[in-house]
C-alpha cells in the first residue's frame, strides 16, 4: 500500500535548492507554494493509488520531472514504481515506431535519431531500481535493454517482490546466456534442498515470463534431434519450457498438443524437409499470447466512436495505453487492474478455458494459432477437435487401446512426460497418428481433409505461426479480428449475416424486422446487396472460416458463371469486386447509388418539415377560436404520423426496376414498401431530347456473378477466364450468353466499339456502318457480276468469230493447217 509523503520540519524539501553558480532557485519546496494537485496527491492516499493506476509509465516520468516536490515525494513512494511499462510497439510499414518513456528521442527531435547507447539501463539502474523497492511488473518488450544489466543487477535486487517480467523482442537478452543460467541457479537450489537454507535464499517471486521472440527464441517447429545441436536455438527454448514448468513459472512459449499431421505447422514442417520416417518427432512451438501480442486496449489509429463487440477482447474490455494495461481493480469501464497481467486477465482466459468439441464433447486444450484459427467456425462459433475436424477421424491406436483397458481395472496410467498434453496416452509430436499399427507410413495422412474453409480470400499461414492478410482495403484491424477465435456461442460473437439466414432457415424470420426480398427484376435484389449488409454490422475485409453446416447455408455465396468458383457476397460483392451482367462496375453502382438516397432523404425532410408547419399552424388556428374537441386532436394526430415519401417524378419507373421489399409485422399483415423506388435503371443511353426510353423494353441482363478480370494482391484463388464485354457507353458488363443471345453487329465500327442492347438503338445506330458496308459490298458484288458478263459476252463473240471463220475455210475447201 502507498504511504502518503508528509513532508518534516527539518527536511530538505522546506529548503531552497542552489544551483552550480551558488544562486538559490525556488522550486516550489514549501507547503505554502505547493499547487493544489501537489497537496491533493501527497496528502490522499487512496486519490494517489487510484491516479498511478491510470496512468501510463511515460506520465509517471513525467510527473516526477514536473516538480522537485514531487520527484522528492516519489523517490520515497515505492508504489509509483510497482508496475512499469517499457515497451515499444513494433515497426510496422503504415504507422510509425513509438520511442519507448526511456527514449532520448521527442516530437521535436528528428526520427533519425535514436536513443543513446544503454539509456534504458542507466534508468532501471539508477531511477528504477532505488526507488521501486516493491516492484511486481516489469515490461521491456521490443527495447534494447542489455541481458547482463537484466540477470545482474535488476532480477537479483528485485526477485522477492518481482512476479511479473515480460522480455518479448529483445535482441539484447539471451535465453542461452542470460535467462537459463539464471533460472538453473533457482532450478538448482530446489533440486538440492538444502535444510539450513534460509527462505531469502530460496525464494523467488516470479510468476510468470513472457520471452517470444528474444534472442534464441525459436519459433519455427524442431526435430529432437535438434536439440543435440549446439547452434541450434531448438534446445534453450526446449529448455525454457520444461525449466519453467518445474519452476512454477508461467511462460508465454508452449508446445502444441494437436496429434501428428492435425496440426498444419507439423505437418507442413515435415513435408517441406522431406522427412520419409512416419516415427519422427516434431516439436511445434508457438506463442500462447499471438492474439494480442502483450497488447491491451485499443490503438491510437483506432477510430473513436462506439464500442461494438467485434471478439477482440484485448481491445473492447480492457483499457491500455500504448499496449500499457490501465486500470483499476473491479472497473466495468477500464476492465482488470494494471497489475494483473495478460494471460490472468478475463480477455486472454475467455479464449482458452472452458471449451469441449461440438463433436465429440471432449475438452479443447490450449493449440497454436493456425489449429485454433482453422478448426473454429466464425460463423455459428463452433469448436472442433483434432479429430471431429478432419473427414476421417482419429484412429484408435494400441497405446489408446491400452490405456483404456488399464483403466477399465482401475490402474490408471500416468505418463508424466506429457503434461504439456493431458489426457494424451502417446506423444502428439509423433507423425504416425494416422496408422493403425500395421502400416506405419505417413501415406494414410494425405486421406483426411480439413471439413472447414475460409469463404473467400485466404489467410497465409506461415510455419513459423505467423497470420498475414494481404489485399487491398485490408486493415490492421481485419489481421485482429482474424485472431478472435475461439469464442463461446450465444453471446453475440456469431456472424450476424449467418445467424439471420440461420433464422430465416427455421423459420423465425417471421418474428424480425429483417426484410425479405420478393424477386420481381433481376437487378434489383443486387442493389440491395450492394448498400446494405445482412448482419447489419460494418463491413470487414477479414475472412470467415466456416464449418460444413455454415457453408451449405443459402444466401451468402454464388457462384461464377464462368469458373464456378465461390463469390461471397460480404467480401467480393461488397467489397465491389465482382463483376455483374447487367451492371457497371459496382464501385460506380454504389456510388451513383448512395447519391440517389441521399437527394431523395432530403427532399423527403423538406417536405416533412412543410407539413409538420402546416399542421402546427392548423392547430394554433383552432386553439384560438375554441373549436378543437379531443376526437379533432386525435384526427390531427393521425395525420401527423407521415407516410413514406412519395416522389412522382422518381415513382414513375417503380414497377419495373423497384424490389419489392416486405416488412414482417407482429399482426402478420405485410405491408409492401418500394425501398429503391428511388433507383430507376437508367442507362447512359438516355436522350434528352427525345426523353427517357420504354423501361419495359429495355435489356436488363442475366444478372449473374462473374469473377474479376485480375486478382488482387493476396487473393491465391484461381484467375477466372470469362469473356465479358463492357459496352463504351454505358460501361455494363455483358457475359458471353448474354452476348450470344443478342450478337452486336459486326460492322467495322461496331466490331472494335461495342454497345449493349440499350445503348445500340441510340448511339450505335448513328455511328453503324453496316447499312454503309451492305451498299459498298452490293456495288463491289453488281461491279463483279458486270465484269463477269462482260468477260462472258466477250467470250461468245470471240467465239461465234472463230466459228465463222472455220465455216469460211470449210466452204472454200482448203486447209486450214496449210
Amino acid at each position: 500500500m502507498a504511504l502518503a509523503y508528509k513532508p518534516s520540519s527539518h527536511d530538505h524539501l522546506h529548503q531552497n535548492t542552489q544551483n552550480s553558480d551558488g544562486h538559490s532557485s525556488d522550486a516550489n519546496t514549501s507547503s505554502g507554494c505547493l499547487s493544489k494537485f501537489e497537496l491533493i496527491i501527497t496528502t490522499h492516499q487512496p486519490v494517489l493509488e487510484s491516479l498511478l493506476l491510470q496512468l501510463p509509465t511515460s506520465a509517471i516520468l513525467d510527473l516526477y520531472h514536473a516538480s522537485t516536490y514531487l520527484r522528492l515525494f516519489l523517490r520515497a513512494c515505492p508504489t509509483a514504481w510497482s508496475a512499469l511499462s517499457f515497451r515499444r510497439l513494433p515497426a510496422t510499414r503504415t504507422t510509425e515506431r513509438h520511442p519507448s518513456p526511456a527514449s532520448d528521442s521527442s516530437s521535436e527531435v528528428s526520427n533519425s535519431r535514436s536513443s543513446k547507447p544503454y539509456a534504458l539501463d542507466q534508468l532501471l539502474i539508477s531511477v528504477v531500481l532505488p526507488f521501486g523497492t516493491c516492484m511486481r511488473c516489469l515490461d521491456l518488450d521490443q527495447t534494447a535493454v542489455s541481458g547482463h544489466t537484466l540477470t545482474s543487477g535488476v532480477l537479483p535486487a528485485r526477485r522477492e517482490t518481482l512476479q511479473h517480467l515480460s522480455i518479448r523482442g529483445c535482441k539484447n537478452v539471451s535465453l542461452k546466456y542470460h535467462i537459463l543460467p539464471y533460472l538453473n541457479l533457482f532450478k538448482l537450489q530446489q533440486s538440492i534442498n538444502v535444510p539450513h537454507a534460509t527462505a531469502r535464499t530460496n525464494h523467488l517471486a516470479l510468476e510468470s515470463l513472457y520471452t517470444f521472440r528474444c534472442r534464441h527464441h525459436r519459433r519455427r517447429p524442431y526435430l529432437t534431434t535438434s536439440l543435440l545441436r549446439r547452434d541450434s536455438d531448438s534446445e534453450p527454448t526446449h529448455e525454457l519450457i520444461k525449466l519453467c514448468y518445474s519452476l512454477g513459472i508461467w511462460t508465454d512459449t508452449a508446445w502444441c498438443p494437436s496429434p501428428g499431421g492435425r496440426c498444419f505447422r507439423r505437418k507442413d514442417y515435415f513435408a517441406g524437409r522431406g522427412l520419409n520416417d512416419a516415427k519422427s518427432e516434431v516439436w511445434v512451438v508457438f506463442d500462447r499470447l499471438w492474439r494480442s501480442g502483450n497488447r491491451i486496449g485499443r490503438p491510437k489509429s483506432h477510430k473513436s466512436g462506439p464500442v461494438t463487440r467485434r471478439g477482440q477482447l484485448w481491445q473492447d474490455d480492457d483499457y491500455g495505453y500504448e499496449g500499457e494495461a490501465l486500470g483499476t481493480e473491479n472497473n466495468s469501464l477500464t476492465g482488470q487492474s494494471k497489475l494483473t497481467s495478460t494471460h490472468l486477465r478475463h480477455s486472454h482466459r475467455r479464449f482458452i478455458e472452458g471449451y469441449k468439441c461440438h463433436g465429440c464433447g471432449n475438452q479443447i486444450l490450449e493449440r497454436c494459432e493456425h489449429c485454433s484459427i482453422r478448426m473454429h467456425c466464425m460463423g455459428c462459433r463452433k469448436i472442433l477437435c483434432a479429430s471431429c475436424s478432419y473427414s476421417k477421424p482419429l484412429p484408435l491406436s494400441k497405446a489408446i487401446r491400452d490405456s483404456a483397458a488399464s483403466s477399465a481395472e482401475n490402474l490408471e496410467p500416468s505418463n508424466e512426460s506429457l503434461w504439456w498434453a493431458p489426457n494424451a496416452r502417446r506423444s502428439p509430436n509423433s507423425m504416425d497418428q494416422e496408422s493403425t499399427g500395421q502400416d506405419s507410413s505417413p501415406a494414410g495422412q494425405t486421406d483426411a481433409t480439413l471439413t472447414l474453409d475460409t469463404c473467400c480470400l485466404k489467410p497465409q499461414f506461415s510455419v513459423g505461426g505467423g497470420i498475414a492478410l494481404v489485399g487491398p482495403g485490408i486493415s490492421s484491424d481485419d489481421g485482429c479480428h482474424i485472431r478472435t477465435a475461439p469464442l463461446p456461442q450465444g453471446q453475440g460473437f456469431e456472424d450476424a449475416e449467418f445467424m439471420l439466414l440461420r433464422q430465416g432457415l427455421h423459420g423465425e424470420g417471421s418474428s424480425s424486422k429483417t426484410p425479405r426480398i420478393v424477386l420481381r427484376e433481376g437487378q434489383d435484389p443486387m442493389l440491395y446487396w450492394i448498400l446494405f449488409d445482412t448482419g447489419g454490422g460494418q463491413l470487414s475485409m477479414c475472412p470467415r472460416n466456416l464449418c460444413h453446416d455454415c457453408s451449405q447455408l443459402n444466401g451468402w455465396k454464388a457462384q461464377c458463371q464462368c469458373c464456378r468458383q465461390t463469390v461471397c457476397f460480404a467480401h467480393d460483392l461488397r467489397g465491389l469486386k465482382t463483376r455483374v451482367c447487367g451492371y457497371r462496375d459496382l464501385s460506380v453502382e454504389d456510388r451513383m447509388i448512395k447519391e440517389g438516397m441521399l437527394s431523395v432523404a432530403q427532399e423527403a425532410l423538406k417536405r416533412k418539415h412543410a407539413q409538420i408547419k402546416t399542421m402546427d399552424r392548423i392547430t394554433e388556428y383552432f386553439q384560438k377560436h375554441g373549436t378543437l374537441d379531443e376526437q379533432c386532436e386525435y384526427d390531427l394526430a393521425v395525420v401527423t404520423e407521415l407516410p413514406a415519401a412519395n416522389d412522382e417524378d422518381l415513382q414513375e419507373q417503380e414497377d419495373e426496376t423497384a424490389a419489392e421489399i416486405t416488412f414482417p409485422t407482429t399482426e402478420g399483415a405485410d405491408e409492401p414498401t418500394h425501398a429503391f423506388a428511388f433507383l430507376p435503371f437508367k442507362p447512359a443511353a438516355f436522350n434528352k431530347s427525345n426523353g427517357p426510353l420504354n423501361t419495359r423494353n429495355l435489356w436488363r441482363g442475366c444478372a449473374s456473378f462473374i469473377c474479376p478480370e485480375y486478382r488482387s494482391v493476396g487473393d491465391l484463388r484461381r484467375p477466372c477466364s470469362a469473356a465479358v464485354r463492357k459496352c463504351s457507353q454505358c460501361k455494363v458488363n455483358v457475359c458471353s450468353p448474354c452476348w450470344e443471345k443478342s450478337p452486336p453487329c459486326d460492322c467495322s465500327y461496331c466490331d472494335q466499339t461495342y454497345h449493349c442492347p440499350n445503348c445500340f438503338p441510340t448511339f450505335g445506330s448513328e455511328h453503324c456502318k453496316k447499312a454503309e458496308e451492305l451498299e459498298q459490298q452490293r456495288k463491289e458484288e453488281e461491279a463483279e457480276r458486270q465484269k463477269k458478263v462482260r468477260l462472258l459476252e466477250e467470250r461468245e463473240g470471240a467465239n461465234e468469230i472463230a466459228e465463222r471463220v472455220g465455216d469460211f475455210f470449210a466452204a472454200e475447201g482448203g486447209d486450214i493447217a496449210t
